[in-house]
Formats: C-alpha cells, structure tokens, sequence
C-alpha cells in the first residue's frame, strides 16, 4: 500500500512538472515561432468627433492619448481626424467619416511584426516603417481588396462597394479575389504615382498614373527639427529627436543639409503653421521659411519668404491660404497675434510590445489562398514564371506608371488609398517619365 501511494505521489510529481515546464518553454517562445507579443496602439485626436470600441463593447467617446489593443476600434465623425500610432512606428490617419479595426499589432518571437487592419468605410492615409524579418506583414483589408506593403506609404479610400489605393512611396500590392475563377487572386502591383481602382465582385483592375493635385503647398525651412501643421492640424515635418512624421495624406517630407521640404497636395483654404523646435536655451537664430504653392495647370501662384522668430522654447510662423475672385490662391503673412493661435502639432511616440500578453499569430482570412482544381493562366498570355510558381502578366499600356523619387533618409514609407468613388479622390503628383515601371499583376492559385 505504502509503495503503491509513493508511486502515485511520483506520478503527479512528473506530470506537474511537466505542466510547469511546458508554461516556461511556452512563455520563452521555444519551438513556436508563432508566438505573439501583444502591443498597445496609441490614439491621437487631432480634431472633431473620435469614437473607439474596445472588443465587443459598444462605441464610446475616445481619449487622445488612448492605448487600442487588438480587436478594438476607432471610428470619426464628420468632421473627426485622428492618429494611430503602432508599437514599430508606423502610423496611419483617420480622416473623416472612417472606420478602422485593429484585427493583429504584435510581435513575434522571430523579430517579426504584424499589423492587419480591416477599413470598413473612409479615407486612411498610411505612414509604414521598414519592414525587416521576412515573416513582418502590414496589410490593410477593405470589402474589395487587401492591400499589403513592405514599407512604403499609401492612401486607402473605401466604401462597400469600390476600394481605390494610391500609392506615393514605395509599392502596394493590391490582392483582389478573381470572380472569374473562384478560390483564386490576382495581384496588382500599385507603384508610386500611381493608383488602383477596384469594384468589389469585379475582375482585377490594373493601376494608372494618378493625377496632378489641384493644389500643391511645398514649404522649406533652414532648420531640420521643424513640423509643418496644414489648416486640418495634421502635422508633417521632423521632429526634435529625428522622428519624421507625415500626417497629411499624399504628404512628402525630405532633408537636405540642414533644412526639410515638406510637399502637401490637396490642402484646402486656411491657416499653415510652421514650428520649429529650438535646438536648446541659447538658440535664438532666426530660421528662413519660404512657402511656394502651385495649382494644377498654373506656375507658382505664391512665394513666401518670411523668418521665425525666437519664442519662449518654439519658433513659429504662418501664412493663411485663401482662394482669391479670380479662382487663384493668395498667401497672407500672419502677424504676431495670430501666430500665438496657431495649433500645436500633435504626435504620439510608439507604444512597447508586452510579453504579459501572448496570443497566437492568426493567419488572416483575407490572406489565405485557396487551392483551385484547375489553376487558369491570367489575360493576357504570361510572359514569365517565377520561382514560386506564380504566373506573372504584363498589363495593359495605360496602366504603366513612373515611379516618383524617394524622399525620405531613414526608412521608406507607404501610402494607400482605399474607398471612396474615384471622382471625390484628390490626386497625387506624377513625375514625367523617363523610363516607365510596369507594374505585374501575378496570379495566385
């Protein structure tokens, strides 16, 4: 009796043993390389009605400054703009009348990151940051197509029925179901300069250069550690540790020496603020500030020169944009009183991912790929087979793009556009050609 109760003793020695040893390896990541660590997503509210849902709860007013975490959220109103900033850096803004879920932002044990959207309706405007481990995924889901990047940045507009993605930065790669073949996709590839409109239920479409904005406001200034504020309050420029930030969607920062150009298309009437940070308590030099602004079909229409002052601990500037009888766009030099009004920019840094929180990677749905039982070649006859096995189509001639100049020095960025009907997108410049990119748009089975 006494050895049959040792050795039952023993028995459940060994198996708690092996629970506890099972919980360490599973916390360490051994042998998973699926393994997440949950990261929080912080919240900017830039201006108008911003409104989040944590989970399965109902939607409530948001707090700027709030962390989201995974399957949570935001939705603006009318006249509601936002910022998210996820744990690696990328950032993506919420323009008016948006919805946008959190489905995954997290870490793997590999070093990898993955951050899946889904945009139900809305403008989003995104800013990602260079993905490095081959598993890193950023995709952004609408009813009509999944846009994924590797760095880049790119414009989504979307609504039930049409997707658009305009990409400024880098290249997106638009996946569309193939109704045509059901169980299979078809990539488009959506290069800079150009964008992609997709119906939802409709054969892929292939990407064109997008059009010249109405209005383009290009500012420079003789100091890097400037931030540029459009009349929405979005902020765009580098901050005074180095972050670039673009907010404004289509927007263009670059550093030349020791001053940044910040190109903005599409900006409406109103008050452009420029801030510039002061490098520490004895810096009192005044910083050059010269504001251009174009309109589509017309030479300059205004050049500005003005100096930023000295202030308590920020130097600013400003100029108001104003359509004038004739249809053309005057610049007004802010006099000292209005430059106390101006709005500060608003950023957010990076929230850091939680071992605490581990979850399994999901393999998303709109990323899976079904197998189908004849696998069909797209149209037009391929001119070349990868190494994977994807058949790769050339387009038509009028979706052929010119890929626009990078502009950014530490890292490249991405800009989608997704759904909203084509005639209310504002477009985004393209350079003249001098050797066209011919975007592929490659079948999967």
């Amino acid at each position: 009796m006494v050895g049959g109760v040792q050795r039952l003793r023993f028995a459940v020695a060994v198996v708690g043993l092996g629970f506890v040893l099972a919980l360490v390896l599973g916390v360490a990541g051994v042998g998973q390389n699926t393994k997440a660590f949950g990261a929080g997503t912080t919240l900017t509210i830039i201006s108008g009605e911003v409104t989040v849902r944590h989970g399965a709860s109902d939607f409530a007013a948001a707090s700027d400054g709030e962390v989201l975490n995974e399957g949570d959220a935001v939705r603006t109103g009318a006249e509601g703009r936002a910022v998210l900033t996820y744990f690696e850096g990328s950032t993506v803004t919420i323009e008016p009348a948006t919805e946008l879920a959190i489905d995954a932002a997290n870490a793997t044990a590999d070093g990898s990151t993955v951050v899946l959207m889904t945009q139900s309706v809305g403008r989003t405007w995104h800013v990602v940051t260079k993905l490095i481990a081959g598993n890193s995924k950023y995709e952004v889901r609408t009813p009509a197509s999944t846009a994924s990047v590797r760095g880049t940045e790119f414009q989504v507009d979307a609504d039930s029925a049409v997707t658009t993605v305009s990409t400024t930065e880098g290249t997106v790669i638009a996946t569309i179901a193939d109704p045509t073949t059901p169980g299979t996709t078809v990539d488009v590839p959506v290069t800079a300069g150009t964008t992609q409109t997709q119906p939802k239920n409709a054969p892929p479409a292939p990407a064109r250069p997008a059009a010249e904005p109405e209005r383009k406001v290009t500012v420079t200034v003789g100091a890097t550690n400037t931030l540029i504020v459009d009349p929405l309050g979005r902020a765009n420029g580098v901050t005074k540790d180095g972050k670039i930030v673009v907010q404004t969607p289509g927007a263009q920062v670059r550093r030349e020496g020791d001053k940044i150009i910040v190109t903005l298309p599409n900006l409406p009437d109103g008050k452009l603020a420029a801030r510039v940070d002061k490098k520490d308590d004895q810096d009192d030099n005044d910083v050059s500030v010269e504001t251009k602004v174009e309109e589509k079909g017309r030479a300059t229409v205004v050049d500005n020169k003005a100096l930023v002052k000295s202030g308590s601990d920020k130097k600013s500037a400003g100029i108001e944009l104003r359509r004038a009888g004739d249809g053309t766009t005057e610049g007004r030099t802010l006099d000292e009183r209005e430059k106390q009004t101006l709005p500060a920019a608003k950023t957010a840094a990076p929230q850091s991912t939680s071992r605490g929180r581990q979850t399994q990677t999901p393999e998303p749905t709109a990323t899976r790929r079904a197998t189908p039982s004849v696998t069909r070649s797209p149209s037009p006859t391929p001119s070349a087979t990868n190494t994977s096995g994807r058949r790769t189509a050339e387009p038509s001639e009028t979706s052929r793009a010119t890929p626009t100049p990078r502009a950014q020095q530490d890292g490249e960025r991405v800009t989608v556009e997704g759904f909203i009907p084509e005639r209310s997108l504002p477009r985004l410049p393209v350079s003249t050609p001098s050797q066209a990119a011919t975007p592929r748009a490659s079948r999967r089975p």
